[in-house]
């Protein structure tokens, strides 16, 4: 019984190296038989090709012409297309460049000059806010920044602080005041 284990494993190993040897083999052949199925079925493509388009005389100048119109277009297609995408691509880049630029308040803005009537739109709406006058009697208008303030207001604190808060608002350059309190117009009025 020992002898018939001793020889077992020995038996068992001879029989993978030959299986690994086969293997081996076989892979060698395939890969050899490989670059030669290439290059018949290479041939016999360049060979179909050729009768196709050139040794066909029925039909192979409409096909030259067919093969030819269709690679121009699609030539033509492809430049559509990169014209198109690289418009796309400008238009993402100056999205992008106006998100930088706008990112942090203040920062790469340039306002431009308010014209007459939304001058004296926003004067209206801040100074007359920020003064806690009432708007009923007083006429607002601008001519090139220089704000005109016409009407009659209760007294002349109330001016005052209107002719202040007219000043500050942004973009006035000037404030004109043509105010008057209730005394001054009787007392005018009277004379």
């Amino acid at each position: 019984m020992a002898n018939l284990m001793s020889r077992l494993p020995r038996g068992w190993r001879a029989a993978q190296r030959s299986a690994a040897r086969r293997r081996r083999r076989a892979s060698a052949a395939a890969r050899g038989m490989a670059p030669r199925l290439a290059a018949v079925l290479g041939a016999f493509g360049v060979g179909a090709l050729a009768d196709r388009f050139i040794f066909d005389r029925a039909n192979a100048r409409r096909r030259r012409h067919i093969a030819r119109e269709r690679g121009l277009a699609k030539l033509r297609r492809r430049s559509r297309e990169a014209v198109r995408r690289a418009k796309y691509m400008e238009g993402v880049a100056e999205g992008v460049a106006h998100r930088a630029a706008h990112a942090m308040p203040g920062v790469g803005t340039r306002k431009e000059p308010l014209d007459d009537l939304s001058l004296a739109q926003k004067v209206e709406g801040e100074a007359f806010r920020q003064a806690g006058v009432s708007k009923a009697h007083v006429s607002v208008n601008a001519e090139g920044g220089v704000v005109y303030l016409r009407g009659r207001l209760d007294s002349e604190r109330e001016i005052e602080e209107l002719v202040r808060a007219a000043g500050a608002v942004e973009g006035v350059k000037r404030v004109e005041n043509k105010l008057h309190t209730p005394q001054a117009a009787t007392s005018e009025q009277g004379s």
